[in-house]
């Protein structure tokens, strides 16, 4: 009888000492648990607005009302937080020490907020993390990848999660910074028993072909960004750079200004097209 009768004293001690901040917190849990109830049926319910506005909404809804949430209990509290601040700096020291990963996750989620290093639909590679963001959260931030490498751009199905604290040590890539329109490079290694200068003749010929229909648009975008963020842009016309790699092999480096959503499909057309001219025996010998 005694651990019961102990457990009503300390709720009967909480109730007279700590009624109105008891009640005030579970009002403030339960409001901020409604508004993000609410938020979320309406996002569902209207159709007209875009899937990646609706799940911008939702995280931002839900970040912005879980700092208020914390915000709010430290208000509420404070008169008595105040009172046990003294006796806690030692408790606080080992807490920090414990701590020391999620306030750095905390860091650099703050890092990323204030540099704008990329937000949601962005594709970006941080370390061996690589992919498309769905998901951005106080302490982690989650991707669709992409690859497995980087002369893939297709989704792979996978979803990965890194702890923002990678973003203090780690350059992020942001692969689509330019808008709708991104440089795509490609690399082709080619052996020297094919011509360098056939090859990359009959390379920049692929290239045109595939790249004509999109270089007046995609030179007006990078000249409205150039104008928009006072950076510098690359020429849109497709270039090509050679380079030896040992004596038995060298590589042409394609460079093409093209709409980001289609990479994958202009590279492999691109591809295609070059191989088909560059070894016509071989096809030929395959059809036969």
């Amino acid at each position: 009888m005694e651990p019961k009768a102990t457990l009503f004293d300390l709720i009967n001690y909480l109730r007279d000492n700590y009624s109105h901040e008891i009640a005030r917190s579970l009002i403030l849990v339960a409001t901020l648990l409604i508004i993000r109830l609410v938020v979320d049926r309406l996002l569902a319910a209207n159709s007209s607005i875009a899937i990646e506005s609706k799940r911008r909404w939702s995280v931002n809804t839900r970040n912005v009302l879980f700092v208020s949430g914390l915000a709010g209990i430290g208000l509420i509290w404070a008169s008595e937080l105040q009172t046990i601040a003294v006796s806690m700096l030692a408790f606080a020291a080992a807490l920090i020490l414990a701590t020391k990963e999620l306030i750095m996750c905390l860091s650099g989620g703050l890092v990323r907020q204030t540099s704008n290093s990329y937000s949601l639909g962005d594709h970006i590679e941080v370390g061996t993390v690589r992919g498309r963001v769905v998901d951005i959260g106080l302490l982690s931030t989650t991707v669709m990848e992409i690859g497995p490498n980087h002369s893939s751009h297709q989704m792979t199905g996978r979803a990965l999660t890194f702890p923002n604290s990678l973003l203090l040590s780690t350059p992020v890539i942001r692969e689509n910074y330019m808008g709708d329109y991104v440089m795509h490079i490609v690399n082709v290694p080619m052996a020297y028993t094919v011509s360098p200068i056939r090859a990359e003749r009959l390379l920049m010929t692929a290239a045109l072909e595939s790249c004509q229909p999109h270089l007046e648009v995609a030179r007006q975008h990078m000249e409205d960004m150039a104008k928009r963020n006072l950076v510098d842009i690359p020429s849109v016309e497709p270039r090509i750079a050679l380079q030896p790699v040992d004596e038995k092999r060298y590589q042409l480096i394609l460079r093409i200004a093209i709409p980001a959503r289609d990479r994958h499909r202009i590279e492999q057309t691109i591809l295609h097209s070059f191989l088909a001219q560059c070894f016509p025996e071989q096809d030929s010998a395959a059809l036969a």
